[in-house]
């Protein structure tokens, strides 16, 4: 039993400290990683509280990794327009059976790799305004799942925010909507002290990656990071409509 206690730690901190290092290489998408690979572990419906308790401690990790890149007026842009939708999702997310969420998950990771494809090729010039907008579709979608920043990547990019300022907005974003999504959670029986706990650990493994992270920002090239995490994503995906058929059969 204590070999079996072992490996799922080890499991655990391994996924934790990995998905870390990815988060602050490609600035997105750390949270689709971590939930992928705790999903087998922790179960899919308690994924998703534990990461969003995990993603706060690993985004105060990357703010301050990066804090001399963050443009706050688009921050608040983003996220005073998101967040009323944040709630109502996470909210919504509560009363979802096992199927469902993994259903939701599945088809919104298989989704975000095309999407992401195509936002990227469209060259918006966006204001504050326009991210205002962006702001909405983003935290529907954030409530209630993972990666949901890939929609906003074109639209930051179109307000001129690029490299380690686009890193740091984005994780000063994932800070307060992961913030927001435990405490909705944590009003609900969904987060337990057991799952509290599990996220704050989790979290704390993450935090040696960031930096790692924020290495291979500044000396290596992201092209094959985001071809592999496009196969990444289109496993979990799969592995999760698995699950999702798994609870329905």
């Amino acid at each position: 039993m204590g070999d079996i206690d072992f490996l799922f730690v080890f499991l655990v901190a391994a996924a934790a400290f990995s998905s870390a290092v990815f988060h602050s290489f490609s600035g997105f998408a750390g949270g689709l990683v971590l939930a992928v690979m705790l999903a087998p572990l922790l179960g899919v419906k308690e994924t998703v509280p534990v990461v969003a308790t995990a993603l706060i401690i690993s985004n105060v990790a990357r703010i301050w990794a990066f804090r001399k890149s963050v443009a706050i007026k688009e921050y608040f842009a983003v996220f005073l327009a998101a967040l009323p939708f944040i709630v109502l999702s996470a909210y919504i997310y509560v009363s979802l059976p096992v199927g469902v969420v993994a259903l939701v998950l599945g088809l919104f990771l298989l989704i975000s790799i095309p999407l992401n494809r195509t936002l990227k090729k469209k060259e918006v010039k966006v204001g504050l305004r326009g991210l205002a907008l962006a702001g909405i579709p983003y935290g529907i979608v954030s409530g209630s799942t993972f990666g949901a920043a890939v929609m906003l990547a074109p639209f930051l990019i179109g307000a001129g925010l690029a490299g380690e300022t686009m890193i740091g907005t984005i994780a000063i974003l994932g800070f307060s909507l992961n913030v927001t999504k435990t405490i909705v959670f944590g009003m609900s029986p969904l987060l337990t002290s057991e799952l509290l706990t599990m996220g704050i650990l989790v979290g704390l493994c993450t935090m040696p990656g960031a930096y790692v992270g924020r290495w291979l920002v500044r000396n290596t090239s992201v092209r094959v990071h985001a071809q592999f995490m496009e196969i990444f994503i289109a496993c979990g995906g799969l592995l999760f409509l698995y699950e999702a058929y798994q609870n329905w059969v």
